[in-house]
């Protein structure tokens, strides 16, 4: 027989059920709305008189925070995406931690959502509003906590962040280098007398779409001059994947190799000075010293990524080898690039049809 109890506090109202049936562990649930009680409380009653519904014990007594914790603990450590990943679980936990976990249900996430949507950040000293991608991202750091608390640990029976309605995201920025602005950029490259590895930095970028942490985590012993290839082992989404060196950029590579050091763990682009010649050089002084002597407006260093992928799509390359050259697992990401391929599409089917009808 379930009961709903009215709790009226401080911060508000809240509805506590009780389900006591014979032969069975009491189950109890918290909700903020008495809609979302009664529902629980029909649900949840019938699934247990059919045997359809189970229950943990390993749960019992455990909060959001504590899933949190062990995560961030036993997890996170290992992703390579750990520190946005912080930020939001870090959010999650201030809002809702001390909630039981089995209390968190698809309408208290969808509730904080919203709230999380609704509530400006600080950028700076400009307040700005979070875009649906970003809440987007907070919910896909929390989604796997949940799942861990399901499948690995027993606490839950599902994973509630399945349930939510995610916000529509924009397809994603196709920002690229027209002809003139590439000429402008590399020859505000060459100007940068105190960083004579940007050119080449910027050459790999455009030719190979790497991402900026990829190449500047370029040892000497990923780069392979003879075969005309380097490995890109630091990747975003944990997998190697080799990139051919050609033209511009091979030629920028031979010459920056003839100053290599002998070790071959050595950073391609290290750190001038003794307390960072072991790290990754910074030039983004550089980068934006040149952006600026290109005369380049609303313009990222990722977009030299997007230029890569633009420039193979204009040229010829499908999807999946757009997808294969810059490492993406599935299609989604490139079809941002799909109107790029139109005269390709066009040509080959003109092709197809021009051997048809030759024939006939």
């Amino acid at each position: 027989m379930a009961t709903i109890e009215k709790r009226t506090t401080q911060t508000g109202t809240t509805y506590r059920v009780k389900i006591r049936l014979k032969g069975r562990q009491e189950e109890t649930a918290t909700f903020e709305r008495l809609t979302d009680a009664k529902r629980w409380a029909t649900q949840t009653e019938a699934a247990i008189r059919e045997g359809r519904y189970f229950h943990s014990t390993a749960g019992k007594g455990k909060t959001l925070a504590d899933a949190i914790d062990r995560y961030s603990r036993d997890i996170l450590p290992d992703l390579k995406d750990q520190k946005p990943r912080q930020v939001h679980l870090k959010w999650w936990r201030s809002k809702i931690g001390a909630t039981s976990i089995s209390d968190i249900t698809p309408a208290l996430l969808t509730e904080c959502r919203d709230t999380l949507k609704a509530t400006p950040y600080m950028n700076g000293k400009t307040e700005k509003a979070r875009t649906d991608a970003t809440v987007n991202r907070y919910l896909a750091s929390l989604s796997p906590v949940m799942k861990a608390a399901s499948d690995d640990w027993g606490w839950i029976t599902d994973n509630p962040c399945r349930k939510v309605r995610r916000g529509k995201e924009s397809q994603g920025r196709t920002r690229f280098l027209d002809d003139d602005e590439r000429k402008r950029l590399l020859k505000a490259c060459d100007q940068a007398a105190d960083t004579p590895e940007l050119k080449t930095i910027v050459l790999l970028a455009i030719t190979t779409g790497g991402r900026r942490g990829e190449i500047s985590g370029l040892r000497w012993r990923d780069v392979d001059l003879k075969r005309k290839r380097i490995i890109f082992g630091d990747t975003k989404n944990g997998e190697t994947r080799a990139a051919p060196l050609v033209g511009p950029a091979l030629e920028a590579m031979h010459e920056w190799a003839k100053v290599r050091p002998l070790d071959s763990s050595a950073h391609v682009f290290q750190g001038r000075t003794d307390k960072t010649q072991d790290k990754p050089l910074d030039f983004q002084r550089a980068w934006m010293t040149a952006l600026k002597r290109a005369e380049l407006t609303d313009f990222r260093f990722h977009d030299l990524r997007h230029t890569a992928a633009s420039y193979l799509a204009m040229n010829g390359a499908g999807l999946r080898e757009i997808a294969d050259i810059l490492g993406h697992k599935t299609l989604a990401m490139v079809q941002r690039y799909s109107h790029l391929t139109e005269d390709h599409k066009s040509a080959v089917v003109e092709r197809m049809t021009n051997a048809i009808f030759d024939e006939a």
